[in-house]
């Protein structure tokens, strides 16, 4: 026997149309790892740029930089 359209039509609602589920998951597992990321990456920084052996961190002294009289001076004769 074969079934009309009436037979199958369903009234869902739109939770069940969009196969949601209201306890929203994901967005707290999105809002979570956003937050771990964002501390992960703070504690980088901090870690980073405030040891003042790091090589990529703010120098201690500043770089040594030539005069303007030693710059134009002409080389020394051997």
């Amino acid at each position: 026997m074969e079934r009309t359209m009436e037979d199958r039509a369903q009234v869902l609602t739109t939770t069940e149309a969009r196969q949601a589920s209201p306890r929203r998951l994901n967005l707290r597992v999105l809002v979570v790892s956003m937050a771990l990321a964002v501390v992960v990456a703070a504690t980088l920084y901090y870690a980073v740029y405030t040891n003042p052996r790091s090589p990529i961190g703010i120098p201690e002294e500043p770089a040594a930089t030539a005069t303007p009289d030693e710059a134009t001076a002409p080389p020394a004769a051997p």
